[in-house]
């Protein structure tokens, strides 16, 4: 090739490798935009999951009170119960006791009623003996026919006195106790009825304290209701971004796959026009042609089996994005994702290591949103250090180059949550 050949031949790689570059560029833009937007949805719907279980909590506490409250509501019912119990039992005392005092009352009536009629009778006995004494005395002494009958008939005077004093005496005391009986059962019965009074304000206290709990209960479960409406809400906005986040997934997929599929189109073209540049008759410039042709040449797709090259910090960073990617799917499905971070190593059309596939710009949300560094520093779960160290031994379970969540309609292998395509 002479040198104004090989020098127009430079001219027009140059020309096509700018125009890819400045293709890749554009698409790199539109993809980094999204791959922004996915990351803001991703940060937005942490912050909701937060505020979430920010507002899970604060209806746990709320039951808890209201629990506390429904607690404190049974104690008080309880007393209530006691204390109306003891009403009860103290108005049945005091009927009783009423009913001693009216029975205690006509006793005390008859008792004072026979001791005014046996006062009396003793004082007309009284009053007839000692009225008319010195003739009926001398009558005694006239009319005796002997000393015996004398002395009998004085006796018999006698004892009616005695009698008389006795039965003043009995009734005396009988009133007398009757009297206290009745003064003591309207002590008994003034302390019943304090207890009474005393009961009854305890139970109009009791009875406050269960309205009051009552509404304080009501207002808990208000607050409960509109804590569990925040927690609804939260999750109507979260399942909004998550399918606004699959979107941008979806959309992140194809631009990936345009970026791609533009990005070797164009490296087809310049290989192309390459090989034609070759192909002209150039004396003496066969080496060089060849040379070109072998340099030009790439290789585009999965190279299929064999193992990448990678050390402990690759295994690490692909278990660790495994994990955040596929961490709750099976063992296959972790897999899946390994073998695409591996098949793209092997491709021309991405960063020939394992590192520059994962932080390739646009490529995987977890990087984007800092979940991936978290995995990263703790240490990814077993399955997927074992599905990652498997992909990177030259063992893949599908070809692809790209996935994304199954419901985003894109058409291609499905394993679990996700489709490979």
């Amino acid at each position: 090739m002479s040198g104004r050949d090989k020098r127009y031949f430079l001219r027009n790689i140059a020309y096509l490798t700018a125009g890819c570059i400045v293709l890749a560029v554009s698409l790199d833009a539109a993809a980094s935009q999204t791959s922004q937007k996915l990351k803001e949805a991703g940060q937005k719907i942490e912050e909701l999951e937060q505020q979430k279980e920010d507002a899970q909590k604060k209806v746990g506490a709320l039951k808890e009170q209201e629990s506390h409250l429904k607690g404190e509501l049974a104690e008080f019912n309880r007393q209530l119960s006691d204390v109306s119990a003891q009403i009860n039992e103290l108005e049945v005392q005091i009927d009783d006791k009423q009913a001693q005092i009216k029975v205690t009352k006509g006793e005390l009536k008859e008792a004072e009623a026979a001791e005014a009629d046996q006062y009396e009778s003793m004082k007309a006995r009284i009053r007839f003996i000692y009225e008319r004494g010195g003739v009926d005395l001398a009558a005694v002494f006239l009319g005796s026919s002997s000393m015996a009958e004398l002395l009998n008939k004085a006796e018999y005077v006698e004892e009616i006195n005695r009698y008389d004093r006795e039965m003043l005496a009995l009734y005396e005391a009988t009133c007398k106790q009757i009297s206290e009986q009745k003064q003591n059962l309207k002590s008994e019965k003034a302390e019943l009825v304090a207890m009474q009074e005393s009961m009854e304000k305890k139970k109009e206290e009791v009875n406050g304290l269960i309205a009051r709990t009552q509404e304080h209960i009501s207002a808990k479960q208000g607050e409960i209701s509109d804590a569990q409406e925040e927690v609804g809400d939260y999750d109507n906005q979260i399942a909004k971004m998550k399918a606004y986040e699959e979107e941008l997934e979806r959309r992140k997929a194809e631009e990936a796959k345009r970026i791609a599929a533009e990005q070797k189109r164009k490296q087809q073209e310049a290989q192309k026009k390459a090989a034609e540049q070759q192909k002209k008759p150039q004396g003496g410039a066969s080496s060089d042609s060849g040379n070109a042709s072998s340099g030009g040449s790439g290789n585009t797709a999965p190279s299929g089996g064999g193992n990448v090259s990678a050390n402990t910090s690759d295994l690490a960073m692909l278990a660790a994005l495994v994990e955040c990617e596929a961490g709750g799917e099976s063992y296959e499905g972790q897999w899946a994702v390994a073998s695409v971070v591996v098949n793209r190593v092997r491709s021309a059309s991405f960063p020939n290591t394992v590192s520059g596939v994962i932080y390739q710009g646009g490529q995987f949300s977890p990087v984007a949103s800092g979940r991936f560094a978290m995995v990263l520093s703790r240490g990814a779960a077993q399955s997927c250090t074992q599905a990652a160290n498997a992909a990177l031994s030259g063992s893949t379970n599908l070809n692809c180059l790209y996935f994304c969540r199954a419901s985003s309609g894109v058409q291609g292998t499905v394993i679990g949550n996700h489709v490979f395509y």
